[in-house]
């Protein structure tokens, strides 16, 4: 089989093997290519090899580059074995010094609490934004790509921060080790999954509403199907001719028929779930200036400081997260030991 030579797929294969350690050597009819020795088992190819973009790309001993080639699909398959990442700083001219009271009384709800700013610092923070590939599964599936903030500090996701990154001023450099916290991405990525249903629910609204369409149909017709057999059944025992065993053992039968369509709507059901996975496909680190504010919560008599931040990127407080789920809330409740809580972890704290 031969290939159409295309340049930017000879660029990738020259910067993939330059990447992984080969020497090259450039012709106007290709490269040739020392490799070592991992690199060569991993391609399954001779440590020294040529990679022709001439009339002949098929003659023996040299391999082409082209979509569908052997050669390229490994190559492709190794760069998506790891997640890129890049790292960067922002810069702001500006940052905020007051007004904090106004944006946490519109951002978030304190139930049954008052609190007030009780001091704020400028500081450096660090997000992490991610690239993720989605599959959503149901009788059918759906696939794409999306792109999530979170701060690696605290895990919050901040909603709409992928959206302005784009317009930040932003310098390409590796932040210190110090800044990030060990483990913190595995706990994000762990926390993607429980939230993904709300983060993609605009994504997915079309497929999801499909899908119930679709268990809608399904079970009216199997309704309809077992109250028509329920029907038939009852009025075969109408016949004089049948014996009183026939007789009980239809009736056993028909009362069987509601336990048997719950089975089969279940079995509708769990079709028609949507499960939904994701993985990261690309990460960038970013290191930013922003506030710290500290607010003072009062319930009562007790008291507690609530660490809030200032996000120059979205011009908002960045969520809160929550004690008990890790999920990322603006609506906070605090039991009686003062765990910060969302909504669904109110009514029982995971933490007490």
């Amino acid at each position: 089989m031969s290939f159409k030579p295309d340049p930017e797929l000879d660029q990738f294969a020259i910067r993939f093997l330059e990447n992984q350690g080969a020497v090259l050597e450039r012709d106007r009819d290709g490269f040739e290519a020392l490799l070592p020795g991992e690199l060569s088992q991993f391609l399954a190819t001779p440590d020294h090899i040529r990679i022709g973009n001439g009339s002949d790309p098929d003659a023996e001993g040299v391999y082409s580059i082209g979509y569908g080639s052997p050669l390229l699909e490994k190559m492709v398959d190794a760069v998506c074995a790891r997640v890129p990442i890049l790292t960067c700083q922002f810069e702001f001219d500006y940052l905020k010094t007051q007004g904090f009271d106004r944006l946490i009384d519109e951002q978030f709800h304190f139930f049954k609490s008052v609190g007030q700013v009780e001091s704020s610092a400028a500081i450096k923070t660090d997000y992490i934004f991610l690239s993720c590939r989605y599959l959503a599964q149901s009788d059918e599936q759906k696939q794409g790509l999306l792109q999530l903030v979170f701060s690696y500090e605290t895990g919050a996701f901040i909603p709409g921060m992928a959206d302005m990154i784009s317009s930040v001023p932003k310098e390409f450099k590796t932040p210190p080790k110090s800044s990030r916290k060990e483990g913190m991405l595995k706990k994000i990525m762990d926390g993607i999954e429980d939230q993904l249903r709300e983060i993609l629910a605009e994504e997915i609204n079309s497929f999801e509403q499909s899908m119930n369409r679709r268990f809608r149909r399904d079970v009216a017709n199997l309704e309809e199907y077992y109250d028509a057999l329920k029907r038939e059944m009852e009025k075969s025992l109408e016949r004089p001719s049948l014996s009183d065993e026939i007789i009980r053992d239809r009736k056993g039968k028909i009362a069987l028929l509601p336990d048997e369509l719950k089975r089969k709507r279940d079995d509708l059901f769990k079709k028609y779930s949507i499960r939904i996975k994701a993985e990261p496909c690309a990460a960038m680190f970013i290191r930013t200036p922003a506030v710290r504010v500290l607010y003072r919560v009062s319930l009562g008599r007790n008291r507690r400081n609530v660490s809030l931040t200032y996000n120059p990127v979205t011009q908002a407080m960045d969520p809160l997260v929550c004690q008990g789920c890790r999920e990322s809330t603006t609506s906070v409740y605090f039991c009686d030991h003062l765990h910060l809580l969302c909504f669904g972890c109110n009514k029982k704290c995971p933490g007490c």
